[in-house]
């Protein structure tokens, strides 16, 4: 058992050094979070005490990104765990390739940890220490492995009986998901366009999945991937991520 725990974790150091080909741009970087980020996120209220992970295992991703306005932004930023950092470039660096837009992603620092502010203001997010809205389960943005998406033309969606919510509520215009509509210009920017390469890079999960409530913006990669990510030591987490692809990939290919 002990000498094929140690093949296995070679096998995830390896998978871990593999480089993939990304579209990136000269501005496309992924940085340790700096002291005076950390101390920005703590005065605002974006890490908190008692949080899944501390600043020493959060990276800042930065991106350029194709927006709605048919231009290219260099000032796209997210943070999110170290382990799966360079994949969510990578996610970011694809979708500006397939000119998928995306109105903003400022760090949820600018909105002080508010998800429905930031949510509001349709702004694509990763990192954010709270709670799941509505209930007490900490989210797991908390843990850096959740980014939402464009939430106008992603919305939340809560259903009483006959009425549905949206949050937030400009995103009620969106909860027509068919994309190619006769006679009306096609949805732009919505998740279903771009599922397979957040599921390609490990956020598998997607809440416009779910039945109650929809998470149409919410990517993630699993409650107990991101527990255990969180235990193991960086280069080890990086490998396990890694290894979560090729096994996702390989059941893709072969089914499991």
């Amino acid at each position: 058992m002990q000498i094929r725990g140690r093949r296995l974790l070679a096998g995830a150091v390896a998978l871990a050094s593999v480089t993939f080909s990304s579209p990136c741009l000269g501005d496309d970087t992924v940085v340790p979070v700096s002291a005076e980020l950390c101390a920005g996120m703590k005065s605002h209220h974006v890490l908190n005490p008692g949080a899944p992970v501390d600043c020493e295992r959060l990276s800042l991703v930065r991106f350029s990104y194709f927006g709605f306005d048919g231009q290219v932004h260099d000032n796209g930023e997210i943070v999110v765990l170290d382990a799966v950092a360079d994949r969510a470039l990578h996610i970011f660096a694809v979708l500006r390739e397939r000119r998928f837009p995306i109105a903003k992603a400022r760090l949820v620092d600018v909105y002080s940890g508010d998800d429905k502010v930031s949510m509001a203001d349709d702004n694509t997010s990763g990192f954010n220490d709270r709670t799941v809205p509505d209930a007490t389960t900490i989210s797991l943005h908390a843990y850096g492995v959740a980014i939402d998406l464009n939430p106008i033309e992603n919305p939340f969606v809560t259903r009483k009986g006959a009425t549905f919510a949206f949050d937030p509520p400009a995103g009620a215009d969106y909860f027509n998901r068919i994309i190619h509509r006769p006679g009306k210009p096609d949805r732009r920017g919505v998740a279903e366009l771009v599922v397979d390469v957040f599921a390609e890079n490990g956020f598998v999960n997607w809440g416009g999945t779910w039945d109650s409530p929809i998470d149409f913006q919410h990517f993630d990669i699993g409650r107990a991937l991101a527990e255990e990510l969180v235990r193991l030591p960086p280069a080890q987490a990086k490998a396990r991520f890694e290894q979560s692809i090729a096994n996702y990939r390989r059941c893709r290919r072969d089914g499991c």
